[in-house]
């Protein structure tokens, strides 16, 4: 009973969750203000939107020095595609109680079962009123300077504008920037507000950035800024009439501010020929994108400029490799914000094709930048690149028919059924309690023995002559079983040899008793050899009902005709074939390898990389999908990728669960380690299909091209699996490794699911 029971609840216990579906939320933080004094405060927003149920409250830490004094929340709502989507705006006013320089965050909100997370934001906060200087006269004033004001041709120089007002405002002002002939500017930062010192008077500062690069040597000179502002207070404080009406009294007045001198130092004699005009303080570096490739598989190689100068005036090196052909460079720019003189990132990158086999040594290029700090020329020292060229992927013209051998001596069978782990553990179950129970039945000849043992009980209820003979014949028996009955063969010696009349009753009592339990014993027989034959039927009956089973024969002529187009050149033929077999539904991971081979044979890494993690998911240790991996490796894709399922096929675990439940389900072992074998059985049964769900929950993706993941500061090679972890508007959240993780553009990630 106990190991009918514990079969019952594994079979009710089969239950397959479905992974939520991924919403196109978004979710993002701001703060009005960055820089405080004490006394003020700062708004931060978290924004929620494109949710179709409610959010959860935002998550947060708030540091020592900050706290929240006040909280609230809007929200509104849209259709979109025929769907109610709501934004939600939580508020939250934070007060400062120190100064210092605080971190707000990271921020936690939980929207569509999914958890959201915003980047942690920084606030500053000043003991005393920043101070302005000027005289301060007037309702506003506007103020421009440099840093530097001597600088080098080519080196930065942040311009600060600033309005001072010390009356209100009715309107926003338009203002118009200065003009800046002789530099070469960017865009501006976003205007920040915030409350100074000006003489002992309290006024609001807006301020700008932008960052200036000097393009010549000598006197440059930054133009007056116009600003043009509308007061809410009157022209004449003492006219009672311009209250009239209920209206705000008006006026205007324009605020101008210096023009400043800016000397632009030249660049000190002596620089290197190669010296293009960088200036600042940079660090470079030289990569591939793998050091491993074929001769007809492109490699991307890349020159880094790091640090804070002007990066974007730097031009393109000079790339000078002749053991490499060179096609089309691009260039990325990862700038500091707006305004500011932090560090940057200027990379370029070309795309290279081996000329020849073998390890090549790829050198960087040179480059050479000016440093304003130690006042001197630099050169940059990167070590060359080691690069081992296998032989070509790709078939040429005179071999293109060739067929991989690994594809002939697997032919597909696409829909090809395989075995149930589970059914082969119920029939090992079966099976193991069919012999349990056929070792408890008796064996052929006890059936007359049955017989016998009637006959004698018939002969000791009575007091015929055959008393003793049958009495004699019985306790035989009975002391071969391992009863001791010396008594009662002497009582039965005095009656038959000696003349006596011997103790019937005592006798009786001694053999009848024993006879009848093991009669009754007896009725069992027939029920153990029935109940073993039917367990043995039906345990044979799973192990051929839900072991494999070879496919349709359609399906097979199918994967012939097209292994067939394949081998004789016909490609378009084959990829036809092969995509219309696995649009009908198959899955066999010899499919999944072949339309790999198509797309690495067309030089399209990122494709072949998908259909592998497609194939992935069906059997593990696949000849053809695992010699198409070390190929797809050899070209740099599928970094970063592991296989879903543990090195067992399902015919091997379903074996493995048939041995281990016939073993404890015949009783062969003590009864801990029975129970033991069964439950190892069932867990067996379960693997395998526990790792398909896994693999189905989990989404991975393909890295298209170079990328940085944002948030993490990692550089993605193209052909990189990573995992799928969120999308939003355009981004992807993805999982780079254990710990790791971050934002991707979505065109730059192929995912799976597009196959």
């Amino acid at each position: 009973m106990r190991l009918l029971g514990a079969v019952s609840l594994w079979t009710a216990a089969v239950i397959v969750a479905a992974p939520p579906a991924l919403a196109d939320v978004d979710v993002h933080a701001r703060l009005d203000r960055r820089s405080l004094t004490l006394g003020e405060t700062a708004a931060l927003e978290v924004v929620v939107s494109g949710v179709d149920r409610g959010a959860g409250q935002p998550e947060f830490d708030v540091p020592d020095g900050l706290e929240v004094l006040g909280s609230g929340s809007r929200r509104g709502s849209s259709r979109v595609n025929g769907r109610t989507q709501t934004e939600i705006v939580y508020r939250y006013e934070i007060g400062p109680r120190r100064a210092g320089d605080f971190t707000l965050g990271p921020i936690l909100v939980r929207a569509g079962g999914q958890v959201y997370r915003c980047p942690a934001l920084s606030i500053s906060v000043a003991a005393e009123k920043t101070r302005v200087g000027g005289a301060g006269s007037g309702p506003a004033t506007l103020l421009v300077d440099v840093a530097p004001r001597e600088p080098f041709v080519g080196q930065p120089v942040v311009m600060r504008v600033r309005l001072v007002q010390r009356a209100p405002l009715a309107e926003e002002p338009r203002y118009t920037p200065p003009a800046t002939p002789g530099f070469w500017s960017e865009k501006a930062s976003e205007p920040e507000s915030y409350y100074a010192d000006q003489n002992q008077t309290r006024v609001l500062v807006t301020e700008t950035r932008t960052r200036l690069y000097p393009l010549a040597a000598g006197e440059a000179q930054v133009g007056e800024a116009i600003a043009t502002l509308v007061l809410a207070m009157p022209e004449n404080p003492f006219d009672p009439l311009q209250w009239l009406g209920g209206r705000i009294p008006r006026r205007e007045a324009m605020a101008r501010s210096e023009p400043v001198r800016v000397r632009v130092r030249p660049l000190p004699q002596g620089a290197p020929s190669g010296f293009g005009g960088a200036v600042g303080g940079f660090s470079v570096t030289w990569a591939a994108d793998r050091a491993r490739t074929s001769q007809d598989s492109p490699l991307t190689v890349r020159f880094e400029i790091r640090g804070a100068g002007n990066l974007p005036l730097i031009h393109a090196p000079s790339l000078e490799l002749p053991e490499v052909e060179t096609f089309a460079s691009t260039v990325e720019d990862s700038m500091g914000p707006p305004g500011s003189t932090g560090p940057g990132l200027r990379r370029f990158q070309w795309t290279v094709l081996p000329r020849r086999q073998g390890q090549l040594t790829l050198d960087g290029p040179q480059f050479y930048w000016f440093d304003p700090a130690t006042v001197s020329y630099r050169r940059s020292q990167s070590p060359p690149l080691q690069v081992d060229v296998g032989p070509p992927l790709t078939a040429s013209d005179s071999d293109r028919a060739s067929f991989p051998s690994v594809f002939s001596s697997h032919p597909l069978d696409p829909f090809a059924r395989g075995c149930q782990p589970w059914a082969f553990a119920l029939g090992g179950l079966a099976l193991g309690a069919a012999l349990r129970l056929g070792r408890r039945a008796r064996a052929p000849g006890e059936a007359e023995r049955s017989g016998e043992q009637s006959t004698w009980i018939r002969s000791l209820r009575g007091s015929g002559p055959d008393f003793w003979s049958a009495a004699e014949r019985a306790c035989e028996w009975l002391e071969r079983e391992g009863l001791r009955l010396a008594d009662v063969r002497r009582e039965i010696a005095a009656a038959r040899y000696g003349g006596g009349a011997g103790k019937r009753d005592v006798v009786r009592r001694r053999l009848m008793a024993p006879l009848a339990q093991r009669q009754r014993g007896d009725a069992g027989i027939a029920f153990r050899r029935g109940a073993a034959a039917g367990l043995a039927v039906a345990g044979v009956a799973a192990l051929l009902l839900f072991s494999p089973h070879p496919g349709t024969e359609s399906g097979v002529s199918q994967a012939r005709a097209a292994d067939d187009a394949a081998r004789a050149g016909a490609i378009d033929r084959a990829r036809a074939g092969w995509g219309r077999l696995w649009r009908d539904g198959a899955r066999v991971p010899g499919l999944a390898a072949r339309l790999a081979w198509l797309e690495g044979n067309s030089g399209e890494v990122g494709p072949a990389a998908l259909w592998v993690l497609k194939g992935d998911h069906g059997e593990p240790r696949d000849p053809s999908l695992d010699w198409v991996i070390g190929q797809i490796r050899e070209t740099g894709g599928l970094t970063g990728f592991a296989p879903t399922r543990l090195p067992l096929r399902r015919i091997e675990w379903a074996v493995l669960a048939l041995l281990l439940a016939a073993a404890g389900a015949s009783g062969l072992a003590k009864p801990r380690w029975n129970v033991a074998l069964v439950a190892l059985a069932l867990a067996s049964s379960c693997v395998y299909p526990i790792q398909g769900w896994w693999a189905d929950r989990s989404l991975r993706g393909v890295v298209r091209n170079p990328a940085r993941l944002e948030g993490a500061g990692l550089e993605l090679e193209p052909g990189q699996v990573v995992t799928l972890l969120e999308r939003a508007r355009g981004r992807a959240r993805v999982a780079a490794g254990t710990g790791v993780s971050g934002w991707l553009p979505a065109e730059a990630l192929s995912v799976e699911d597009a196959l």
